[in-house]
C-alpha cells in the first residue's frame, strides 16, 4: 500500500558540505521493509492535485515513525533540500516503494559506494531491533573518511555485522587507500552460501555483479541510483 504523508524535520546531521543525514517524523506511519525507498516532495501536496515534483531516497532507518534519509547535494532538487529544509520544517513523502528487500533470512554480503550505504543502514537498524541471527558483511567504498559508516550511526554495531571500509581519496591508517577488489570480498567469506546485495551508480553495480558472477556466485541483487523511477 502506497501512503502519502506530511513529515516534519526533527534533526539534520551535517556529514560534510554536500551530505546530510536527515531525521524526520512521519505523520501517517506505515511500516516498511529494509531496502525500500520513498518519494520526497518539497512543495505542498493537495490530494486533489497531481503529486508534485519529487525525488527518490532510500530509507536509512527502520521500524519507527521517526525515519532517516541520506541526502547528497548533487542537483537542483537536492540544492533546494539543503537550502529550504531546517529544524521543524515540513515536507511530503509517498512511500514505500521498491523490491530490493533485505529482510529475507540468510547470510548476506552488502557492497556499497558512497551514499549507496543508505539502503544498508536501514538493515543495520532492522538487525538491531529485530535481532536476526544472520551473519552480515559490509564492504563500503568512500572518497573521504567523513563518510564512513561510523559517522552515521549513534548505536553500536552488532558483533555479527562485519564492516570493511575503503577510502579512495584520503590516506587513513586503518583503512585501505583504494577501491574494493573482488579478492577482498571472497577472502572474507566464511561460506559461499550467502546472498549479495550491491548499491551504487550503474558502473559500480555492473562491475561487482559481473565479477561475482565470474566467480560463479548466483544470488546477487542490485540497486542503482542512476536508474530513473516513476511512481505512476
Amino acid at each position: 500500500m502506497i501512503v502519502s504523508s506530511k513529515c516534519k524535520i526533527t534533526n539534520i546531521k551535517k556529514i560534510n558540505e554536500t551530505l546530510e543525514l536527515i531525521t524526520f517524523e512521519i505523520e501517517k506511519y506505515v511500516p516498511w521493509e529494509p531496502g525500500m525507498f520513498l518519494q520526497l516532495a518539497l512543495d505542498k501536496y493537495d490530494p486533489s492535485e497531481p503529486w508534485p515534483e519529487s525525488r527518490a531516497f532510500s530509507f536509512a532507518s527502520y521500524g519507527d515513525k521517526k525515519a532517516k534519509i541520506l541526502v547528497r547535494k548533487s542537483g537542483e532538487f537536492t540544492k533546494r533540500i539543503f537550502n529550504e529544509l531546517r529544524q521543524d520544517e515540513e515536507f511530503y513523502i509517498r512511500y514505500s516503494f521498491g523490491d530490493f528487500i533485505l529482510s529475507d533470512p540468510g547470510d548476506k554480503v552488502f557492497i556499497a559506494a558512497g551514499t549507496g550505504i543508505s539502503v544498508f543502514l536501514s538493515y543495520i537498524d532492522f538487525y538491531i531491533k529485530e535481532k536476526p541471527q544472520d551473519n552480515i558483511i559490509i564492504f563500503h567504498s568512500v572518497k573521504t573518511s567523513d563518510e564512513l559508516i561510523r559517522n552515521y550511526l549513534d548505536l553500536s554495531i552488532p558483533q555479527k555485522i562485519k564492516i570493511y571500509s575503503f577510502v579512495t581519496k584520503e590516506k587513513i591508517q586503518e583503512f585501505p587507500n583504494r577501491r574494493i577488489e573482488i579478492t577482498d570480498i571472497i577472502n572474507k567469506l566464511d561460506s559461499r552460501d550467502c546472498s549479495f546485495y550491491i548499491c551504487g551508480n550503474d558502473n559500480f553495480v555492473k562491475k561487482y555483479e559481473a565479477e561475482l558472477r565470474n566467480e560463479s556466485f548466483k544470488n546477487i541483487f542490485t540497486e542503482s541510483w542512476d536508474r530513473n523511477f516513476n511512481p505512476y
